[in-house]
């Protein structure tokens, strides 16, 4: 998920549902040994947020994430998938009611009905997950609303070499879809030359100049 692009892809909920499959184990790979660490001491540490705009959207959310860990048999053990155990689902207006906030790896707003309207009133929540809640953030929304004033950027998920299925049409031939953006804790900014260590001291000084 660390790819910049200035395109998206429509995303269906089942096309959403196998990326983050995919995703999610190259994202606790990438966690150093110290966070690591830190994880397996807190039992009750979930990876994984699902967020829908209502109960009718999360409903569908979660019948489809459950149709997905049916066909995958992820009651086996498989380090590749995301068992129910590590979601946790919430609508916007139970997660803008938490009084205590969880920190997730992933946390993926579902949202291709939210009216533009509607979402200003979300906005703080979401800046709560992009900055201190979520090391990784998805937000799909309707095509016609624009994230980049806010820190996103336009995801082409179909781009991603990390997915890998077969039968693509099955899944991006839903009725409901909509634009992904992201938000990538650890590489939202790029890093400058000027702070890369090559740069520091005039290093082509060095032995030539008494400083």
């Amino acid at each position: 998920m660390t790819t910049h692009t200035a395109k998206y892809s429509k995303i269906t909920l089942p096309l959403l549902i196998e990326y983050v499959d995919a995703l999610m184990p190259s994202l606790d790979s990438s966690l150093d040994k110290q966070a690591q660490t830190m994880t397996r001491q807190t039992d009750d540490t979930t990876q994984l947020l699902w967020v829908a705009h209502d109960k009718t959207e999360l409903s569908t959310l979660q019948t489809q994430l459950k149709k997905t860990t049916h066909i995958k048999d992820t009651n086996v053990k498989d380090d590749n998938n995301v068992s129910a155990e590590a979601w946790h689902v919430s609508t916007l207006s139970e997660l803008a009611k938490q009084p205590v906030l969880e920190r997730y790896e992933l946390a993926c707003f579902w949202l291709p009905t939210l009216s533009k309207e509607l979402l200003h009133q979300y906005i703080p929540a979401l800046m709560r997950y992009r900055d201190l809640y979520a090391a990784h953030l998805l937000v799909a929304l309707d095509s016609s609303i624009d994230l980049k004033p806010y820190g996103f950027t336009p995801f082409d998920v179909l781009s991603e070499p990390s997915l890998d299925i077969s039968d693509i049409e099955s899944i991006t031939s839903s009725t409901v879809s909509a634009a992904l953006w992201q938000f990538n804790l650890y590489d939202y900014k790029q890093l400058p030359n000027w702070l890369n260590a090559d740069y520091w001291a005039n290093p082509e000084n060095w032995g030539k100049h008494r400083w």
